[in-house]
């Protein structure tokens, strides 16, 4: 035997052992499946999902780089979520769109997609309960903020669970970034930060004094965006990204510094921080 025919055969014992493997993993996801539907857990865990991808690209030896890695555990969770549930994730259409793509890189070729076409409409099915998830765009290099996205949020309950960033083609290079909705609210995975939309005065100073707090309190913020608030009012959504879990910022007593400087705070979620493309990370 010549040495290619060794190493196939070599292989072809390593893919017997993996596909046993595969299949005992799969069982026991059926088992998790079983206890999540009886206590009415979510059915998708993205704190559990990130800690696990963070835990394998950690210990990895190589010669498999990370992105290669996430790729292939893609797939294997996405096959274990199929079969605990008939999973639905609402996306913007038709098939193949950057939305849909993004939702394939979170979620594999193993679940059930819904396409509409509006940013409403797959607010509306995660809220109804049609869909476990939603993916929805939120910064897009070639198109900038999704407006509709932000105006859903400050108007919905539907909660942000994760974020995903797509690499694309575009004139910049950047990728673009898309939110997963849900309707809970996730535990700390320990690399969370959460998004806070914060209603305020259009008047000098107001977002100075209502950022204040994050200053005092040393919590590391990203500033994101604002929209108009409803119609008839002079008041202003600000929407900012703070280091941390909800948990975290409840025990620095931001909210309640928050609210003694904003009309209304709301908590839109907290989530993972998203490995973006091309960081290796």
């Amino acid at each position: 035997m010549n040495d290619l025919a060794k190493l196939r055969q070599k292989i072809d014992a390593l893919d017997t052992e993996l596909l046993r493997l595969l299949n005992e993993r799969a069982t026991v996801a059926k088992e998790i499946g079983t206890i999540k539907h009886r206590e009415g857990l979510p059915i998708y865990s993205p704190e559990r999902e990130d800690k696990v991808l963070r835990s394998l690209t950690d210990r990895s030896e190589g010669p498999l780089p990370p992105e290669a890695i996430r790729a292939i555990y893609c797939e294997i969770m996405s096959a274990s979520l199929a079969l605990e549930k008939d999973v639905a994730i609402a996306c913007l259409g038709p098939a193949g769109s950057n939305s849909h793509q993004a939702a394939k890189s979170k979620f594999g070729s193993s679940v059930r997609y819904l396409f509409f076409p509006d940013v409403a409409d797959v607010f509306g099915k995660v809220q109804d309960s049609e869909a476990d998830c939603g993916v929805v765009p939120i910064d897009d290099p070639e198109h900038g903020l999704a407006n509709h996205t932000l105006d859903q949020l400050a108007e919905t309950d539907s909660s942000i669970c994760a974020e995903i960033y797509l690499a694309t083609e575009t004139t910049t290079g950047s990728a673009a970034r898309f939110f997963v909705l849900g309707r809970n609210t996730n535990p700390p995975s320990g690399n969370d930060v959460t998004m806070l939309m914060l209603r305020i005065e259009d008047k000098p100073g107001a977002l100075v004094s209502a950022l204040e707090p994050f200053k005092t309190l040393s919590i590391n913020l990203a500033h994101f965006a604002s929209r108009p608030a409803s119609k008839g009012s002079q008041d202003v959504f600000f929407f900012v990204e703070a280091a941390g879990h909800t948990r975290d910022l409840q025990i620095s007593d931001l909210f309640r510094e928050l609210s003694k400087r904003c009309r209304a705070v709301k908590v839109l979620g907290s989530y993972p921080r998203a490995v973006v493309p091309g960081s290796n990370i």
